[in-house]
């Protein structure tokens, strides 16, 4: 009796299993028929097949649904996996890209006038910046090991981007056009009487003056080396954004947009 009582719902159970099985037994024997004990049989089973069917369905179903759940989340870690591998792809693809960009525009400064034909050029890539002053000096991974001196003339595919200051022997450091000290003699394309000077000013932008006062540069004009000084003649320098006249100097001031975009330069060429 102790050992009932300890396991009462054991007991319980094994009761109802055993009192259904006798109910089936006997509503068979009967065979459905119209005695009393067949009718109360049939009565009972009929009570309780409902909820016995409703509680089988509801373990299907609950089974069903963990099996369903497991495969929807094991596609979902899938597709997570594949939307992983395709942004690494798309990344990796758009940096293929952009270095092709740069080869086809470094290509481009083979075919400025005056290097024309000319073989002695060597291609470098960016390797550091100065963090006070950006793309006003930076470094390239070329030096004597490559035939590199200073002065030598830096360019891209869009124009001059400025000159060899310092080689050592597998790298050399660039001074740009963008440097205060980087004076720069030009002539307008338009018209080649027009000529003068340019360098950066404090805010790291190009300004510059006309020789002839009278002359008549005018905003879109297009500005390349004259040939005066350390640069070749012919190399793309910026366009005209402003023309101002300065009472004080008594000159004609202009404000250029260089060709080459420094903010995304990463490849040059070096001319020896």
């Amino acid at each position: 009796m102790n050992w009932l009582r300890e396991h009462r719902l054991f007991t319980v159970i094994s009761g109802i299993v055993l009192f259904l099985c006798l109910v089936i037994i006997i509503s068979f024997l009967t065979a459905g028929g119209s005695s009393f004990l067949g009718r109360g049989a049939h009565s009972l089973v009929h009570k309780f097949e409902k909820p016995l069917m409703t509680v089988t369905s509801g373990v299907r179903n609950t089974v069903a649904g963990v099996i369903s759940y497991n495969d929807i989340k094991k596609e979902n870690e899938e597709l997570k996996a594949k939307v992983e591998q395709l942004e690494t792809e798309n990344s990796d693809l758009s940096i293929k890209r952009e270095e092709l960009k740069q080869l086809k525009k470094l290509s481009n400064s083979f075919n400025f006038e005056p290097y024309q034909g000319r073989s002695k050029a060597v291609a470098a890539r960016i390797t550091e910046l100065d963090s006070s002053n950006p793309y006003v000096v930076f470094t390239v991974d070329a030096g004597t090991d490559k035939g590199i001196k200073e002065d030598y003339i830096v360019v891209d595919g869009n124009g001059l981007v400025g000159r060899v200051m310092e080689v050592g022997s597998d790298w050399s450091k660039v001074v740009s056009i963008l440097s205060q000290n980087n004076n720069i003699s030009f002539r307008v394309t338009r018209k080649q009487s027009i000529t003068g000077v340019v360098q950066a000013n404090s805010k790291g932008e190009l300004e510059g003056f006309v020789m002839n006062e009278k002359a008549k540069i005018v905003k879109g004009d297009t500005l390349v080396t004259s040939g005066v000084g350390i640069y070749p003649e012919g190399i793309k320098i910026g366009k005209v954004r402003e023309v101002d006249y300065d009472e004080n100097k008594q000159l004609k001031v202009i404000t250029i947009r260089p060709t080459v975009s420094f903010d995304s330069l990463q490849k040059v060429a070096i001319f020896k």
